[in-house]
């Protein structure tokens, strides 16, 4: 697996995503108009929660997510559920922006190992962390939906 081609992959994804953050108000982050179950904030956050979830449960390693994430935006989470103050954008951006460097310093070297446990038929560390990215990509789109359906202007 050609591992510099991958994380290349995973920083081009993550610009893209912070693109999305261009100009978006608090307000505007939390819209969830008619059809949708979650919200941009929501979705932005759940793409750092997932990423570090499903590379520390099934890859096996050691990647820390903040317990506040894994009640807000881990799978099945949604914002109507929220109690409590939500991290800010300012504050989804910096984790979104650092995460790439740091999955790359934690998982160098170590894409062609077996996972700790396969995820769905995955079964190595890179397999997962390339899904991470079609993930990303889903909810990006996603994203981009929420904008136009709340008609917020990038």
């Amino acid at each position: 697996m050609n591992e510099e081609m991958i994380f290349k992959q995973v920083e081009l994804v993550r610009k893209n995503t912070l693109n999305e953050m261009e100009n978006l108000s608090e307000e505007q982050a939390d819209l969830m108009p008619e059809g949708f179950n979650n919200n941009i904030r929501w979705n932005l956050a759940h793409i750092y929660t997932v990423q570090n979830i499903l590379l520390a449960k099934f890859g096996g390693k050691d990647i820390e997510t903040p317990s506040r994430y894994l009640e807000l935006f881990a799978p099945g989470t949604r914002p109507a559920d929220w109690q409590g103050e939500v991290p800010t954008l300012n504050e989804v951006k910096q984790i979104l922006e650092e995460q790439p460097a740091k999955l790359k310093e934690a998982l160098a070297g170590q894409l062609d190992e077996k996972a700790a446990e396969p995820f769905k038929s995955l079964s190595t560390v890179g397999e997962i962390l390339t899904f991470t990215i079609y993930h990303e990509g889903m909810h990006v789109g996603t994203i981009k939906g929420l904008k136009k359906a709340n008609s917020v202007a990038k």
